[in-house]
């Protein structure tokens, strides 16, 4: 079966290669900030480790290991993976990982408390790195193509340990005013995405919850950006 790598790794290696990664914020995503504590177990308890998909060389990781909480991410470009630690000002260490594939290697900080593989996320699974206490989705379920949802929610779901918690933000807009622009930028992806799509994708094993939604440009065009809470039941 095609993987997200055989699929879409040329893509997104042209895209970091051209610098045209629009997607990446140079600060922590608001909203993380915001609902961090819905991430928190019934008895009030931060996560202990958290996962984040296709994470790019978002802030957000540093941030989540700066309050304690063990921080996991999967990225398919390894330049992204070495800019987030050069930029970060942290010394890694790397090491091949024969789990996953020829290619597969994990970058770890030196204190152990971030780790990110690079690897391609299809293949991934909680053989690999256990299970979470939470996931945090800033741009991964909207960024994978539609065919490899329902793979992705599957290993998303074995990944999430009973009662945890998945906030993910989901992009919503017409598709249809991208139409006047043109080029390899030109969204779709990010895709469009509804709590319908959520519900198919997770339920009945998982629970579903709107959170939090704001305005947001994308390609300069004005779009929604709403925020859910999915529980592992």
């Amino acid at each position: 079966m095609t993987s997200i790598e055989e699929d879409s790794l040329k893509y997104w290696s042209e895209r970091w290669e051209a610098n045209q990664i629009g997607f990446h914020k140079t600060e922590v995503h608001p909203m993380l900030i915001k609902h961090l504590d819905k991430l928190n177990s019934q008895d009030g308890k931060k996560p202990k480790n958290i996962f984040v998909p296709l994470c790019g060389k978002s802030l957000d990781m540093k941030w989540l290991a700066d309050q304690g909480i063990q921080t996991v991410g999967v990225e398919g470009i390894q330049s992204a993976i070495e800019q987030f630690y050069t930029e970060q000002g942290l010394e890694w260490e790397e090491k091949t990982v024969p789990a996953l594939d020829a290619t597969g290697k994990l970058f770890s900080s030196k204190d152990g408390v971030l780790k990110l593989y690079c690897a391609d996320m299809l293949k991934f699974s909680k053989d690999i790195a256990g299970v979470f206490d939470a996931v945090w989705d800033r741009g991964s379920l909207v960024a994978l193509n539609r065919k490899d949802l329902g793979r992705y929610s599957k290993i998303i779901k074995d990944l999430l340990k009973p009662g945890g918690h998945i906030l993910i933000e989901l992009l919503q807009f017409d598709v249809k005013i991208m139409n006047d622009l043109s080029g390899p930028t030109k969204p779709p992806p990010p895709f469009p995405t509804y709590e319908e799509d959520l519900k198919k994708l997770f339920e009945p094993e998982c629970s579903i919850q709107f959170v939090d939604k704001s305005g947001r440009k994308l390609a300069g065009k004005d779009i929604v950006a709403a925020i859910y809470l999915i529980t592992k039941l």
